[in-house]
Parts: structure tokens; sequence; C-alpha cells
């Protein structure tokens, strides 16, 4: 299907639906959404170079360089060697990395969830539910 011009404010009002949704996530967590990219990246693979960092997050590889030595002073994360070719390096996800991932994500779910029990009556629930698919096609075009 094609997008018609006729919804030309869709767009707009969906980000303007969507961004204050961000807010309360970002503010539940205790570290930067960068730092929570960088720990989801490490956790869908055994392990991510700095440039597959930076596609996956969409920041600059300075962006990258500062926020994994901090992630890795803080024990979330180790670098290594590649065994071929020692300039390469690779970041991994320690366990205290993947269970602080855990408790971010739960954080912020946490906070929507009480968002949207404090905000939405049970038909607009419903509709939001019912909204879901349509916006995981969204998401999945875009990747």
């Amino acid at each position: 299907m094609q997008y018609s011009s006729a919804g030309d404010d869709v767009p707009q009002l969906l980000f303007d639906a969507i961004f204050p949704l961000l807010g309360i996530v970002h503010s539940a967590r205790t570290i930067s959404p960068g730092k929570v990219g960088i720990l989801r990246a490490l956790a869908a693979e055994e392990h991510v170079s700095a440039t597959q960092l930076r596609r996956a997050i969409g920041v600059s590889q300075q962006a990258i360089s500062l926020t994994t030595k901090e992630l890795e002073s803080l024990g979330f994360i180790e670098r290594h060697k590649d065994e071929s070719d020692r300039r390469k390096l690779w970041f991994h996800l320690t366990e205290a990395g993947r269970q602080k991932l855990h408790t971010e994500i739960a954080l912020g779910r946490q906070a929507l969830k009480d968002a949207i029990g404090n905000e939405l009556s049970d038909a607009e629930l419903k509709l939001v539910h019912d909204a879901i698919p349509a916006l995981a096609k969204i998401r999945k075009a875009t990747y």
C-alpha cells in the first residue's frame, strides 16, 4: 500500500505521540539511552565492533569510544583484540552488563506501565493494543 497525501499529518501526529513516551522511559532509567543502546546491541550479538555499534545506535565513532570506555570501567562490557587482525577491537557484554540491561529495560517498562495505567481507559488501552501490529510493520520497514 502506498502512503497517501490524505494522511500527511500522520507522521507528525505519530511523532508527537511517541516522543514523550520515550521521555518517560528514558527518565526512569539510570543510564543514558546511548549506553542502553550499546548494551542492547551487545546482547544481540556475541561480539560487536565499534563500527557495528556506531551503525546500530546511530552515533559518532567518538561517542562510541567514550561510551564503551565508560561501560568497560563499570564492568558492563569487555573489549578484546581480534586474533587475526590486532588492530580490530571486539566488544562483549559481561554478565554484569546483561543484568544491568535487564534492570534498565524493566525500569523503562515499569514507567510506561505506570503511565498507561494512570492515563488510559480500558477502551483507549484496547486501541493502543490493536495499533501495535501496524506500528511493528513501520519498525520492520526501517531496518
